[in-house]
């Protein structure tokens, strides 16, 4: 997503921090949304993005920080607007619809009156797919059917800012590529800011116009979905977010030696981890050789796991064309690899 240098933010999060007890849950939460963004806080469970989103929303209060949604001030060390006055909408994980309501009087439930209730709750039923499911009990919808109402309940009340907490996170597997797809496109046309809180990297990537990588209380990286994913700035990121041979080394002279050459690493560092994605590998007769010694088959393509002549075990994502376990083949790399500062935090073990 391009972003004009004067777009005007809908959110911009300086610093917040968030305890409970002696537990710190957000140790820095530093990050600006633009208006119209469909944004994604992205990382594990425990991470606090939820409490991310909860401070957002005005459930939680920051103990330092600072949060403004349009230019309002709502949360400051001496300012706290209630949920209720920040003009937001939220789609909760369960979603939280009323099962002794209709469809339609759970969309009108946060209309303020006086008003058009009547006008508004068919206006959003239709922006969501849903006409003529008014009179509908809430039992009666499917899953991804009631993901919309409490979407449409959400946007009904016209909000400035829509949250959205593990949207996805009810439905069948296979469901789900099609209500992502299904929940952009009305989010789009609603013309609302969104942010979702997710652990899962497919909708992420998917769906949202930035991605806020979220690691241990911390934003450690904001992007688009191609740059967090082709270019992670850490780690637990390149881990977290997609398949990737990770190789840890010393650097020497300004330089890595990896299995398939050497390569620049950052200045001054001493310890470097490199990060090579498995469809970045190819089997090439002049790479480095190696030997077939697990597959992963998926129909559409499929995962080889590798052993080269240096003991490195490599995953390349390839065609479907059958290679016997056992077989001699090459990997040469179709890119420079990803080489980050190895701070000697990340959880994966690494491989070679």
């Amino acid at each position: 997503m391009n972003r004009s240098p004067t777009a005007e933010r809908a959110v911009r999060a300086d610093g917040l921090v968030c305890t409970f007890g002696a537990t710190t849950v957000i140790a820095d939460l530093t990050l600006d949304v633009i208006a119209g963004e469909l944004f994604a806080i992205l990382g594990p469970s425990g991470c606090g993005k939820t409490t991310a989103l909860r401070l957002l929303a005005g459930f939680e209060r920051p103990s330092a920080g600072r949060l403004t949604l349009l230019r309002d001030l709502v949360a400051a060390p001496s300012v706290h607007v209630p949920p209720e006055r920040r003009g937001i909408g939220m789609v909760f994980q369960d979603y939280a619809l009323f099962p002794h309501m209709s469809v339609g009087e759970n969309v009108a439930y946060g209309v303020p009156v006086p008003g058009d209730r009547r006008g508004r709750v068919a206006e959003v039923l239709t922006l969501t797919g849903l006409s003529g499911f008014a009179d509908r009990r809430v039992h009666e919808l499917s899953g991804g059917e009631q993901q919309r109402v409490a979407l449409a309940r959400a946007l009904a009340p016209r909000p400035r800012l829509l949250l959205l907490d593990e949207p996805f996170s009810n439905l069948d597997p296979t469901l789900r590529a099609r209500v992502r797809g299904e929940l952009r496109e009305i989010v789009k046309r609603a013309g609302t800011t969104a942010i979702l809180v997710t652990h899962d990297q497919e909708e992420a990537l998917s769906i949202a116009d930035r991605v806020a990588f979220m690691w241990r209380g911390r934003i450690e990286q904001v992007g688009t979905p191609d740059e967090i994913y082709r270019l992670p700035a850490t780690i637990h990121a390149a881990e977290f977010i997609g398949d990737a041979n990770l190789f840890r080394a010393r650097a020497d002279g300004g330089c890595v030696a990896t299995p398939f050459g050497e390569y620049p690493a950052p200045a001054g560092a001493d310890r470097v981890a490199i990060v090579v994605r498995p469809e970045d590998v190819e089997l090439r007769p002049d790479g480095v050789p190696g030997r077939l010694v697990a597959r992963e088959y998926y129909g559409h393509d499929q995962v080889l796991h590798v052993r080269l002549v240096g003991g490195a075990l490599v995953r390349v994502r390839a065609g479907p064309r059958l290679h016997a376990q056992g077989t001699e083949v090459a990997l040469a790399l179709r890119a420079a690899p990803v080489v980050l500062v190895d701070d000697g935090d990340a959880e994966g073990a690494g491989a070679g």
